[in-house]
């Protein structure tokens, strides 16, 4: 009982800091999507992609987007062994400055410079994360105007950290290759081509991050 009084005494003389967790800062998340593995059907006139009214930006659901938010947080969080947070630059209206949604990455990203970020946010470490859905294979057969191929998605998934004096303390990178094959199908008559793929779907799209991050932390 002397020894339980003597440690609750000795607690209260011990610094709070000293248990506290590292903080890191998510300042950056690039999330880039081979077109062909998300686009059902895309055309092109003399071998060049045709305008957005033949090929539309393929958008995803917020509940995709705030999915990916999480687990890359909880990645970062693990790996750093840190209270992890994204956070995002502000604009002058102090409203959140996002990635937009183009043919070939993610929206609703925060994106952002390390410079400006060590000067907005006090942390422990400044993380950016690299994720990238490529397409991989693609050479097909072809008959009579007809090409058939098929690729393989490969996610690649890098995680670099920094600390406040803009130095690399951390950096890992994997890729992850077991995922099946998608097939395409494409037409051509005259100089005009137009293609139909099997895709990824939202929810494929979060699983295959899932599978990557268990390789990643292994």
């Amino acid at each position: 009982m002397r020894k339980v009084f003597c440690y609750l005494i000795l607690g209260l003389f011990i610094p709070i800091n000293l248990f506290a967790q590292n903080t890191a800062g998510i300042y950056k998340i690039r999330f880039i999507i081979d077109q062909d593995l998300v686009n059902e059907v895309r055309v092109k006139v003399a071998g060049e992609t045709s305008p957005d009214r033949f090929n539309l930006i393929r958008t995803f659901p917020n509940n995709l987007i705030d999915s990916i938010h999480n687990l890359v947080t909880k990645t970062v969080a693990k790996q750093l062994s840190s209270n992890a947070a994204i956070f995002y630059k502000k604009n002058r209206k102090g409203q959140d400055i996002k990635s937009f949604g183009s043919s070939s990455s993610l929206e609703g990203m925060p994106r952002n410079r390390l410079k400006k970020a060590i000067l907005a946010e006090e942390k422990d470490y400044y993380v950016r994360v690299r994720i990238n859905y490529s397409a991989r294979g693609g050479i097909g057969t072809s008959f009579f105007g007809t090409t058939v191929t098929s690729v393989r998605p490969v996610v690649t998934m890098k995680i670099v950290a920094f600390n406040v004096e803009k130095k690399r303390v951390y950096s890992k990178k994997v890729k992850v290759r077991d995922f099946s094959r998608l097939r395409a199908v494409e037409n051509t008559i005259g100089t005009v081509s137009v293609r139909r793929s099997e895709v990824i779907s939202p929810a494929e799209i979060y699983q295959m991050l899932l599978r990557t991050v268990e390789e990643y932390e292994k």
